[in-house]
């Protein structure tokens, strides 16, 4: 008797490596408010951030490879379907967690100990790099240092008497990452916010030249304690604040940039617009940023001056559910007092100013890390809400003594209507989305009803002529210098009274109570 063999498929073999994702276990701390910022998502005291994943990678069949399986199971004398990419299987990516919130609590306290343990100049500028970094990567983290008793009055102690000008520096930023504010120089907070507006700029800089000069020529870092900026504002206050420059350098550089990144033609500049939605070169643009900021200062470096304002810039998120603002910080908050608005002091300083001033086709969208920033001043183009918002987190026992908010133009509109329309044409649509989007009056008008009188003063020069972002007709900028400095003749009463109400010293019972905190902080005892 002959026996019949057949022969049947094998089944398909591929079978998966299941990869197990650890999870961070915790429940927040009761009482404890969300983080903002870079702290989004963060429970208890530390954050797990995507930079602390690890990809793994595994095999995993593919579709077609499954589908084989399935196939050879209910037909058994069939061949299994060839895979489309000649193999069964597939690389994927997993990603997995590898720092959990008690690692990174044990990380913190570790770097701390160490540098309070530390002696020498070396030693102790190896530890605060080690803690900066760390601080930076995880601003969460600043809870569990500040908690050590001895940190403050270490890096105070160092700050103020070291010798090597390097540790000093290291000292101020450490500080700042961990959230402590020393107090306000004037009688109380004193807040300086900067509207958008392109080459109008000018027309802020001519005031700030007059409050200047009636504050006895003392620069405007000098007179504010936090300085924000949106827009062309973005780039002002970074030249007055954190390269502390006088109002007169600042005119001419910012001159400067605006003739060398609008002389462009208009072919460059309308293929441009339709290859990379950026009229004007932004390549350009970033060079000249960092020729003159730097191009491997961060943000928080600018801490490290001893007299160095608070710096908030403000650029808008575009690639979220809704547009919200993004405020890169050269300072973080005291423990428990989270800004409501994302922000970091990660970035370059030049990255900072590139974002808050990417005017949608004018200048390309800058993505860094997984957010995408274009133009402050699409969603905010007067931070002074912004402002008095970080301001009062920094400082929350310090009165608000005098806010400064500087516009760059407004045009001199009709009040009554000349002509009636039934309807308007969809240019005139697009065009009052645009300038209700950009409006600075409407936040003005709230900060002047809920501000004291005497303690809010608005500058912004009126226009004879709607000049455009771009305008470098020397001609024009003639006359909006002109418009700038009638403005100011005719405002020179209300710009010395904010030069008085910021050079105010503080009173008797607010030095008493500044130098208290000041011995506390050294003695171990600091508390927002």
């Amino acid at each position: 008797m002959r026996a019949i063999f057949r022969f049947r498929p094998p089944r398909c073999a591929a079978s998966r490596r299941l990869v197990a994702t650890e999870t961070p276990t915790g429940s927040k701390k009761d009482g404890q408010q969300g983080g903002s910022g870079d702290d989004k998502g963060v429970e208890n005291k530390v954050a797990v951030t995507p930079s602390d994943e690890k990809a793994t990678t595994t095999t995993q069949p593919s579709y077609l490879g499954y589908l084989s399986g399935v196939i050879s199971t209910v037909w058994p004398y069939g061949s299994s379907p060839p895979s489309a990419d000649g193999s069964s299987d597939r690389v994927v990516k997993v990603a997995v967690k590898k720092a959990t919130r008690a690692d990174v609590g044990a990380k913190t306290d570790a770097l701390v100990r160490k540098l309070l343990a530390s002696t020498s100049t070396s030693s102790r500028l190896m530890r605060l790099g080690e803690l900066s970094a760390h601080l930076l990567e995880f601003p969460a983290s600043r809870m569990i240092a500040i908690e050590q008793r001895l940190l403050v009055p270490m890096l105070l102690r160092i700050a103020e008497t070291s010798i090597d000008t390097l540790l000093q520096e290291e000292a101020r930023q450490v500080l700042a990452l961990v959230g402590f504010s020393s107090p306000p120089k004037g009688k109380g907070i004193r807040i300086l916010s900067i509207d958008g507006g392109g080459t109008r700029g000018i027309l802020g800089l001519e005031v700030l030249d007059e409050l200047e000069k009636q504050s006895g020529n003392k620069k405007i870092c000098e007179l504010f304690d936090i300085i924000t900026g949106v827009s062309t504002g973005a780039i002002l206050a970074t030249l007055l604040g954190a390269k502390r420059m006088n109002v007169d350098e600042c005119k001419r550089i910012y001159l400067e940039i605006s003739r060398q990144l609008f002389s462009q033609g208009r072919l460059s500049g309308v293929s441009g617009l339709l290859l990379s939605h950026s009229y004007y070169n932004s390549k350009m643009w970033v060079e000249i940023l960092k020729k003159i900021l730097g191009d491997d200062v961060a943000v928080i470096h600018t801490s490290r001056s001893p007299d160095s304002p608070k710096l908030a810039i403000v650029s808008s998120i575009v690639n979220a559910p809704q547009l919200q603002p993004y405020v890169f910080r050269n300072y973080e908050h005291p423990a428990g007092r989270d800004s409501h608005f994302r922000g970091g002091s990660k970035a370059k300083l030049y990255e900072a100013v590139q974002c808050s001033s990417a005017a949608p086709g004018y200048f390309a969208e800058v993505p860094i890390d997984t957010i995408v920033h274009q133009d402050g001043g699409v969603l905010v183009n007067n931070p002074t809400a912004i402002a008095l918002h970080e301001a009062r987190n920094l400082w929350p026992n310090e009165p608000i003594h005098c806010v400064v908010s500087v516009g760059n133009g407004r045009s001199v509109a009709e009040l009554e209507l000349t002509a009636v329309k039934t309807s308007t044409r969809i240019q005139d649509k697009i065009s009052r989305i645009i300038d209700s989007a950009t409006d600075t009056e409407l936040v003005h008008l709230a900060m002047m009803d809920l501000l004291p009188t005497d303690s809010y003063f608005r500058l912004n020069p009126y226009m004879s002529f709607p000049y455009t972002l771009d305008e470098i007709d020397p001609e024009k900028l003639v006359q909006m210098r002109r418009d700038s400095l009638l403005y100011v003749r005719r405002n020179r009463k209300k710009i010395a009274r904010a030069a008085v109400r910021l050079t105010e010293r503080p009173s008797l019972k607010t030095s008493v109570e500044r130098t208290l905190f000041d011995l506390r902080a050294h003695w171990g005892m600091y508390k927002v």
